[in-house]
């Protein structure tokens, strides 16, 4: 059941989907490269390098776009 960049629950990672995210995410791996306190508690560092290398190289908005809500 545990494949790679798969959290423990076995639920699939959301990609990540902008630049600031990207942003985000290498700041953090940073901060744990210099044994900093982590701001993100709910991943751990190798689903962090496996998010920013599957992100390498792709073009990608400057933020999200926002989802239009289901209900009605």
């Amino acid at each position: 059941m545990s494949s790679k960049g798969c959290k423990k629950s076995g639920r699939k990672h959301t990609p990540i989907t902008s630049e600031a995210q990207r942003g985000k995410f290498g700041a953090e791996l940073r901060r744990r490269k210099e044994g900093k306190k982590s701001r993100m508690k709910g991943i751990t560092t190798e689903e962090l390098r496996s998010h920013l290398k599957e992100a390498k190289g792709k073009e990608l908005p400057a933020r999200a776009k926002k989802r239009k809500s289901r209900r009605g």
